[in-house]
């Protein structure tokens, strides 16, 4: 098809309908395509001509739902605006099929023409920069949306960005990082150590010069796509995990609830509702405090040792038997308080007592959220453990009923 239009006519009617276009490509971006009703919205304002432009001009590509921007186009917005859809790790594996392909193409090579082998070797180092272009674009993309997840903090409910961040990580992020890892053996960063190696050979031994000179440029791509490739593999591992894991650790309630247990007394009491019943085990609830709780399990006891009084280390009482806890939490059900029968279990089975160890048991409520149903009770409890007063609302822990289908 003709373009009806001289180029640089064309070009001045993209910058004077720079708006317009970009509108478009948002839309394509998010809808794969350009309704019928949104193209007649986003023209209702604009003269009968510019619709004809777009279409003279072949900017707009008319489909059976509706229109699509033209596919140059459409790269050159993406370019001008830093906007991309990330590309599924299936998208990024056909480049290792064309690289294998190629690559086998022209070690057959032997006495043809050599026409054709100059162009196997150009095809390959064009497939190979659309590659590092678009893994190049994948991890930056990434990054935004993570980023847009940690600053929407109050825009987005906690446990659907707790949702969006496992989706990214589980089919974008951990994928394309395979994709990158050259210690992995079918992964393209592997398959382009081999190629490397066998174009460095060829760049010196074949004996047409005007090839020699190919292999040297492809060799010299190879050499900076392993730069490139090892750089956003650092983006990956040192900002884009880091970030998105951190987005399922948070959760405002569980930090002020624990800076409040660690610290009573330098805090206000919080108000906890008294006449209001209020689940504890939701998502939100389940997710981070078992994440957090966690990191109370790695840090030492505080020992106090006196003169006089040093006595051998139980090591067989060391051991946190978390199932042993669980099941007499089971029997003991229902339990009007919770934290009392937590600690009377902790100084009932521990020989040693501690605010670790009360912090333990005291998640198993969170750690099988199905199990339990949890709802407060009027009144507080006061514990001591080792000299810290921890302030505790009463809290009924019964057994959740099995809600019926349908």
């Amino acid at each position: 098809m003709i373009l009806k239009a001289e180029p640089d006519k064309a070009l001045r009617f993209l910058e004077d309908n720079f708006e317009l276009l970009r509108d478009f490509y948002r839309l394509q971006l998010e809808h794969n395509y350009i309704s019928p009703d949104a193209f007649e919205q986003a023209m209702r304002e604009k003269a009968d001509v510019i619709s004809k432009r777009l279409l003279d001009y072949k900017l707009l590509v008319p489909q059976s739902n509706g229109f699509r921007l033209n596919e140059p186009l459409r790269v050159f917005l993406a370019f001008l605006l830093n906007e991309f859809k990330p590309l599924l790790p299936e998208e990024l594996a056909k480049y290792r099929l064309a690289f294998q392909q190629l690559l086998e193409r022209i070690r057959e090579y032997r006495d043809g023409d050599i026409l054709i082998l100059a162009e196997r070797l150009d095809a390959f180092y064009e497939e190979l920069q659309q590659f590092l272009e678009n893994v190049e674009r994948n991890t930056g993309q990434l990054l935004k949306n993570s980023q847009q997840l940690k600053a929407n903090k109050g825009a987005i409910p906690y446990s659907e960005r707790v949702r969006q961040a496992r989706h990214l990580i589980e089919h974008y992020i951990e994928p394309l990082n395979r994709i990158l890892d050259v210690q992995q053996k079918d992964s393209i960063a592997n398959l382009l150590n081999q190629v490397s190696a066998y174009i460095n050979i060829q760049r010196f031994e074949h004996p047409h010069q005007g090839i020699r000179l190919r292999f040297e440029r492809l060799h010299e791509q190879l050499r900076e796509s392993e730069r490139k490739i090892l750089r956003q593999s650092h983006v990956i591992t040192r900002e884009l995990l880091p970030l998105i894991e951190r987005l399922q650790t948070e959760s405002e309630i569980l930090s002020g609830w624990l800076r409040f247990l660690e610290r009573p007394f330098l805090h206000g009491v919080p108000e906890v509702p008294a006449r209001r019943k209020l689940s504890l085990t939701g998502s939100n609830i389940e997710v981070g405090l078992e994440l957090f709780l966690q990191q109370f399990e790695q840090q030492p006891e505080e020992v106090v040792l006196h003169e006089g009084e040093m006595a051998p280390v139980n090591e067989q009482k060391v051991y946190f038997n978390r199932r042993a806890y669980q099941q007499q939490l089971q029997k003991a059900l229902p339990v009007d308080n919770y934290f009392q029968w937590c600690y009377e279990a902790m100084a009932k089975n521990e020989a040693m007592p501690s605010s670790e160890r009360f912090l333990k048991v005291s998640s198993l409520l969170f750690e099988e959220s199905e199990t339990y149903q949890a709802e407060f009770s009027e009144g507080r409890l006061q514990i001591r453990i080792n000299g810290t007063i921890y302030d505790l609302p009463v809290m009924r822990v019964r057994r959740r009923e099995a809600s019926g289908a349908g």
